[in-house]
């Protein structure tokens, strides 16, 4: 594979993608066509800064992924340092010209704001546990703010910011466990309260992303139609949470289809 390919990790930026198409069509519904530029361009910034985030983490933890991931490219040297950075500065001010150009000054404020959110990440936070797990979370939750801003409506989007950051948070809680032994440069959450108490707080935020899944049914935001696929998702969170302890890399795997399937779920409420 490509190391750059590699290196941007594209799964995230293309969940990423879908998420901001999603939130187009909760917010505008089948009127989606009339935002499709502000929308699609909405998504490639979307796919631009979270693969300039993959490439600040490669940067900033290449000595950690000696040992947690001695493959990537930074590690093998396909790709150089400098490179990286060049990559990086690019693709965030590409991000910020399109947000001008093609949607709002609004949404280039959000996307500094994120690019920010990772630089501090990636420098700062990361090292101190939970809140670093949070920060990364909020990202998440923030494609959907975004595009809501793309479409105009903003309201149907606050639900689904709390839903996709909570679900997010117990996913950087698990990564952490499963890299525990290899990360020797920061004291994550694992680290400083042990496995199992991580594990019980990554549990706790998927139960209340789960109760929360089903508030915009309540709301009248979706359709019954939604709980069928939702319902689905939860019962893979719920799986995810039961093999925290026990297999973590296994945890984080199935919390990231539980997460596509529950954008599965959000499409099939703003169609209906």
């Amino acid at each position: 594979m490509n190391p750059w390919i590699r290196i941007i990790r594209p799964v995230n930026g293309i969940m990423g993608i879908l998420a901001t198409y999603i939130s187009g069509l909760i917010g505008a519904g089948l009127r989606l066509g009339h935002f499709l530029i502000p929308v699609s361009f909405a998504a490639l910034s979307v796919f631009l800064v979270t693969s300039g985030g993959n490439i600040i983490n490669d940067v900033v933890d290449i000595e950690t992924d000696r040992v947690n991931h001695p493959r990537r490219p930074l590690v093998t040297g396909q790709i150089s340092i400098r490179a990286a950075r060049i990559a990086v500065v690019v693709s965030f001010s590409l991000a910020f010209v399109l947000s001008v150009i093609f949607i709002s000054l609004l949404s280039a404020s959000v996307v500094v704001l994120a690019e920010l959110f990772l630089v501090a990440y990636e420098f700062r936070t990361k090292k101190l546990g939970l809140s670093g797990n949070i920060m990364i979370s909020i990202l998440v939750g923030l494609i959907f703010i975004f595009g809501g801003i793309a479409v105009d409506s903003l309201d149907r989007m606050l639900i689904l910011f709390f839903m996709a950051t909570m679900a997010n948070l117990s996913r950087e809680i698990i990564k952490d466990i499963e890299d525990i032994n290899g990360d020797t440069d920061r004291i994550t959450f694992p680290k400083k309260h042990g496995i199992k108490f991580a594990a019980y707080v990554a549990a706790i935020s998927v139960i209340v992303a789960i109760i929360a899944s089903y508030i915009p049914y309540y709301l009248k935001i979706f359709d019954v139609y939604y709980l069928i696929p939702v319902a689905l998702s939860d019962l893979l969170f719920l799986v995810s949470a039961g093999l925290i302890v026990r297999n973590p890399g296994k945890s984080q795997q199935v919390s990231k289809i539980a997460m596509i399937v529950g954008l599965v779920s959000f499409a099939v409420g703003g169609l209906t």
